[in-house]
């Protein structure tokens, strides 16, 4: 049967990317080879249509596939899902086996030097989504699905699985933001069933202790169980959610919270759980369920999750891997039914995803010391910005919370607390009677000594970007971006800072433009040489994430600075496995 689902795999993409697919590289090819070529590319981008729910105009630009693409045959960025799409497709004309290991480590390796901004590596379809990549990779939220797509019946040998595992590992070292998907033959025409982005979604519900409100919408709630939702997942994945304001954002914080209480306390998850919201045009529940309110069955056309789309992904994920974990499971639910009126729809979807969650910066405004602080720097004619806005306004007198944040955890000289920083800002404001908050915000912390913290800030911040764009993507443009907080701090380890609360000390004298940036370049070539030495195949991004290698590297380049003197007037002589 499988040259039967191959063939029908490649009906259907070809109905959909045979005339999106750029083929202008293939005009010498002959006939045979041009068609592989224009499969290959249509199959990378219904992986990411399919696993994104992107339009396929947008998948077929996704194409990177070509000479030089180091493995990579697509790359989409859904960015309101914060999701980066990194795809391998394989062609396997007869369905049998599956792409071979030597490709999967090509992949693996382009995936890496992706990770790490090594551009000059990749050919310039890739290239022209530089902007897109940088910006994606250096977002905190962005979450990253790996997938290998290819026709055959196979699933991946050990070899391969173990590569991908492998770099999986590495990258979630810290926390799991990198996800790797499998399309094989079978999960692919399994998708052809479930159908494609834009068709409607119609779904039987059964709903415990259900009930009903008829005016002036009519909508049902009740309890759906776990095992229910997760086969939503199986089936339809970002589908579902096509009419959210948002999609799943992967390990977030409140979906770590999730899974969290889905391990820990599964009886106690309805309590815990605000529930899911799904909007149908019309829901039917049959006359044979009877009048009882203890379970009903309810057959609902074109459906879509307005609300709870982190719950229902949460569920979905844990369980792929926990699935008898997930019996007696219950969530809170409720069915609205639309009709054919899409404005009510949209109206719903709207005020279900404006409640806004409290973070927990919000809580840093009852602290006094932040009160103390700006206080202080309002004498001044400084304005601090410590509560949370739609939008912060920054000049030469006004700054906010996180260039506060940022600044005093660089010149703290732990780096414990810049690898927080790194990892995950928010950490650092989670409780303002402990650290780490305290040992960055305490009544020993003058106003006078942030603002001048944040200036140094500022200072090393445009000698980085300075820095880019004078040497573009060189070998060091991962490190520079990634390592920014790291280079930052041992900026600060260079100044006096403790002089920094004397009022009438001269912040210009010792941190220039001019001496800040010779002092972020001799850093870049300390770490360079570092990371050469003791890291050199490690994922960039990872690194200056982790607390044991990033104390180790500090360990090593504060004995590099210091045996040096004026090292920021040459570059550093360690490299090359010395």
């Amino acid at each position: 049967m499988s040259i039967i689902h191959v063939n029908q795999v490649k009906t259907h993409i070809l109905k959909i990317f045979s005339n999106l697919i750029d083929l202008t590289d293939c005009i010498n090819h002959s006939p045979e080879m041009r068609e592989e070529v224009l499969l290959t590319r249509s199959l990378a981008a219904y992986a990411i249509h399919y696993l994104s729910g992107t339009t396929p105009e947008d998948a077929s630009s996704s194409i990177t596939d070509a000479g030089s693409d180091n493995g990579i045959d697509a790359l989409y960025y859904n960015d309101p899902n914060k999701r980066l799409y990194i795809v391998q497709s394989k062609w396997i004309k007869n369905g049998n086996g599956e792409p071979e290991n030597g490709d999967i480590k090509k992949f693996v390796a382009g995936v890496r030097d992706l990770f790490n901004l090594r551009f000059e590596r990749f050919n310039p379809k890739v290239k022209s989504k530089r902007t897109m990549i940088t910006l994606a990779l250096n977002d905190p939220a962005t979450r990253y699905e790996v997938v290998v797509a290819h026709t055959g019946t196979s699933l991946l040998a050990t070899p391969s699985a173990r590569d991908l595992k492998d770099l999986a590992e590495e990258f979630n070292d810290v926390s799991e933001v990198l996800y790797t998907t499998v399309l094989n033959q079978s999960e692919l025409h399994k998708s052809l069933t479930a159908g494609i982005a834009g068709e409607p979604i119609n779904l039987q519900i059964g709903l415990k202790s259900w009930g009903r409100k008829e005016q002036p919408h009519e909508a049902f709630y009740g309890q759906v169980t776990a095992e229910v939702v997760a086969s939503w997942w199986t089936h339809y994945r970002q589908r579902l959610f096509a009419r959210n304001l948002r999609g799943t954002l992967g390990e977030t914080e409140v979906n770590a919270e999730i899974r969290q209480s889905l391990e820990q306390r599964p009886t106690d998850f309805w309590y815990f759980n605000n529930g899911i919201t799904l909007v149908a045009r019309c829901a039917n529940r049959p006359m044979a369920g009877g009048s009882g309110t203890d379970f009903s069955m309810f057959h609902c056309d074109d459906v879509s999750v307005v609300n709870g789309a982190q719950t229902v992904s949460t569920i979905g994920k844990f369980g792929e891997t926990n699935p008898t974990a997930l019996e007696n499971i219950y969530i809170p639910m409720r069915i609205i039914v639309r009709g054919d009126d899409q404005s009510f729809a949209d109206e719903v979807t709207k005020t279900n995803n404006r409640q806004n969650r409290i973070e927990n910066r919000d809580f840093v405004t009852l602290d006094p010391e932040q009160s103390r602080i700006r206080t202080e720097l309002a004498i001044d004619g400084i304005d601090y910005q410590v509560l949370r806005a739609d939008s912060v306004f920054r000049s030469e007198s006004a700054f906010d919370l996180v260039e506060s944040t940022t600044a005093l955890a660089c010149a703290s000289g732990t780096v414990r607390l810049v690898v927080q920083l790194k990892r995950e800002i928010g950490k650092l404001w989670e409780d303002i009677n402990k650290a780490p908050y305290k040992e960055i915000f305490n009544a020993t912390i003058p106003g006078l000594y942030v603002w001048r913290c944040v200036q140094v800030q500022r200072r090393i911040e445009k000698a980085i970007e300075d820095f880019i764009k004078r040497t573009g993507s060189s070998e060091n443009y991962g490190l520079v971006t990634h390592g920014n907080r790291m280079i930052s701090a041992f900026v600060f380890e260079a100044l006096p800072v403790s002089q920094f609360k004397v009022p009438d000390f001269n912040l210009d004298s010792v941190s220039s433009d001019v001496k800040i940036s010779q002092m972020v370049e001799a850093r870049v070539n300390v770490l360079s040489a570092l990371l050469d030495k003791h890291y050199p195949n490690s994922i960039i991004p990872t690194l200056f994430k982790n607390l044991k290698k990033c104390e180790h590297l500090a360990t090593e380049a504060r004995a590099v600075i210091n045996n040096q003197g004026t090292l920021e007037l040459r570059p550093s002589p360690v490299g090359d496995g010395e």
